[in-house]
C-alpha cells in the first residue's frame, strides 16, 4: 500500500512540474530547472522512498549468525535468527546468500560481489509478529571453493 501511494504521489508531482514548465516555457531557465527536476523526482523519489519505506517499516536484524564449513562433504551451513525490528508484522522472509572470491585490493572488493560463484535463497512463510524472531538453515552446496571466500547474507521480508 505504501508503495503504490509513493509512487502516485512521485508520478502527479512529475505531471505537475512538467505542466508548471510548459506554462512557464518563456522563462527558459526556469522551465528547464522545472523539467530537469521533475525527472528527477521521476526516477529519484520511488528509488530513495522504497530504500526508507522498506528500511523503516520493514526492518530486520540477523543475530546468531553461524557459518561453517563442513568436512566431509562440499558444503556450507548458515545459521542465524531474524528479528522484525519494523513497524508491521511478517507473513514471508526471504533468506538469500552468496559467495564470492576474496578480495586483495579495492576495485576487487567492489567487483567480486557482483559475480558471485554460489547463490542460494530460502523461504520462510511463517508469520512473525514485531520484536518476534525465527531461525533458518541455509545450505550452500556443492561448495568446491577452496581459496579465500567471502559469504553475504540478505534477508528481505514481507
Amino acid at each position: 500500500m505504501y508503495d503504490y501511494v509513493l509512487f502516485g504521489v512521485s508520478g502527479a508531482l512529475f505531471l505537475v512540474l512538467l505542466f508548471l514548465a510548459i506554462l512557464l516555457r518563456n522563462k527558459v531557465g526556469l522551465s528547464l530547472l522545472l523539467v530537469l527536476l521533475s525527472f528527477i523526482i521521476f526516477i529519484a523519489g520511488p528509488i530513495a522512498g522504497y530504500k526508507y519505506i522498506h528500511g523503516s517499516i520493514y526492518k530486520t536484524k540477523i543475530t546468531e549468525l553461524k557459518i561453517k564449513r563442513l568436512e566431509f562433504s562440499q558444503a556450507v551451513v548458515i545459521k542465524g535468527t531474524i528479528t522484525n525490528l519494523g513497524q508491521e508484522s511478517f507473513k514471508k522472509c526471504t533468506i538469500s546468500s552468496s559467495a564470492y572470491k576474496g578480495a586483495s585490493n579495492f576495485l576487487e572488493e567492489l567487483v567480486f560481489p557482483l559475480k558471485p560463484f554460489i547463490k542460494r535463497s530460502i523461504v520462510k512463510e511463517e508469520h512473525i509478529d514485531i520484536n518476534d524472531s525465527i531461525d533458518f538453515k541455509l545450505l550452500l552446496e556443492p561448495f568446491t571453493y577452496s581459496n579465500e571466500y567471502n559469504i553475504s547474507i540478505k534477508v528481505d521480508c514481507i
